[in-house]
């Protein structure tokens, strides 16, 4: 029997949250990671309820995960069935009884539909699909392992600006996808051959040197960790010359359009 299915948090935060508090939104604090990528959620974000427990929107991370998942509405109830190869969890919305292959089980507390969205225990998710979980405490990220590896966090907390940087550039950013109609021939590389990924950016090699490390802030983008980033500048594009990175984001074309064009402050660091 499946029970207390859900990732527990460090102690201080279940200490500061009543036991029977309502589930609380923490978008831009706890961060899923699947294997090496953080999990982006294009509109719901993971709930951290009152007894600091981890809950997901079901549709995102089964998409991020290959899984298959279908769904039915019954009057104020939605019964959702998440599938990967001979494994099928159904939950119902208000429910604590689930089931993993039609046999029942309960869970600690009821699956929740938060703004029309329903939302699965992170780790309810990750022990019927025979997934390892990691809780990364320094950069609060969940880490999902489908290939039984330690994963290390993707992204780091950002806690001051490093003191080592060597120069500050006021810089115009864009965004950018993996999509061939912005990235040409490279597809979903970037200029040095490795893999695009949330930290990628492109630079010109003139301003900031290829393989650079620096820090970014100024920007406001739901896409992109809150407060600042840090990157590495391992891109290079057509139209980026002078003071202008481009910061890929794992998204759409249409999606990542909506960053425009922000002016932005890169702390180039040393090593």
């Amino acid at each position: 029997m499946l029970l207390a299915c859900s990732l527990m948090l460090p102690a201080f935060l279940s200490a500061a949250l009543p036991a029977h508090a309502a589930p609380l939104n923490l978008p831009t604090d706890i961060k899923v990671q699947i294997n090496d990528s953080l999990v982006h959620f294009p509109d719901a974000q993971p709930l951290l309820d009152g007894n600091s427990k981890l809950h997901v929107p079901a549709r995102t991370i089964a998409e991020k995960l290959g899984y298959k998942l279908t769904w039915q509405q019954e009057g104020s109830q939605i019964h959702v069935a998440i599938s990967s190869g001979d494994t099928t969890l159904s939950v119902t919305t208000g429910e604590q009884v689930i089931s993993v292959n039609n046999q029942t089980a309960s869970i600690e507390h009821p699956v929740k539909m938060v703004n029309g969205r329903v939302y699965v225990p992170f780790r309810l998710l990750a022990e019927t699909f025979g997934k390892t979980t990691q809780w990364d405490a320094n950069n609060r990220i969940a880490i999902l392992g489908t290939d039984g590896k330690y994963h290390a966090p993707a992204w780091y907390r950002p806690k001051t600006i490093a003191k080592n940087y060597v120069k500050v550039i006021e810089a115009k950013a864009t965004a950018y996808t993996a999509a061939p109609s912005e990235n040409g021939g490279y597809g979903s590389l970037d200029y040095m051959g490795n893999t695009l990924k949330l930290g990628t950016i492109a630079v010109d090699p003139n301003i900031i040197p290829l393989g650079s490390k620096v820090y970014i802030e100024g920007y406001n983008y739901a896409g992109l960790p809150t407060g600042g980033m840090y990157a590495t500048a391992t891109d290079v594009g057509g139209a980026i010359k002078g003071n202008k990175i481009d910061i890929f984001v794992p998204e759409s074309p249409s999606q990542a359009s909506r960053f425009g064009i922000q002016q932005v402050k890169v702390y180039v660091l040393g090593s």
